[in-house]
């Protein structure tokens, strides 16, 4: 999975500039700790509260991961919560950027470098 043009296309898509600076943290935590795309995955809560500075709670994490579905970033399959040690565990799955499965779909490639897509030959 190359990460780098995850971030790169998510700057270039329209839904960037409607997410808050949380949901941004709260992607890129999810993108450092996710092995590949579309692969269940998961991130214990302890990181999310040492990135954000404070632990949020069900309802907000709930509020930024239903935001980054609607962005097509990233989908909550499930909540653990262990009360014993007052921690618990998010799982997720990330989903490819919009635009790049757009490409994918007609066949076409997404050029970083030059900055527009090319059709692969066939």
């Amino acid at each position: 999975m190359d990460k780098l043009n995850l971030l790169r296309c998510l700057i270039n898509s329209s839904c960037f500039p409607l997410l808050t600076n949380e949901e941004l943290k709260l992607y890129i935590l999810l993108l450092v700790n996710a092995a590949d795309i579309e692969v269940s995955e998961r991130i214990n809560l302890k990181q999310i509260e040492r990135a954000s500075g404070k632990m949020p709670s069900f309802i907000e994490i709930k509020s930024m991961m239903d935001s980054l579905k609607e962005s097509g970033l990233a989908i909550m399959e499930g909540f653990i919560w262990y009360p014993a040690n007052m921690d618990g565990e998010i799982r997720f799955r990330l989903n490819r950027p919009i635009h790049m499965r757009l490409h994918k779909q007609r066949g076409q490639r997404y050029d970083n470098k030059k900055r527009k897509v090319k059709c692969r030959k066939r």
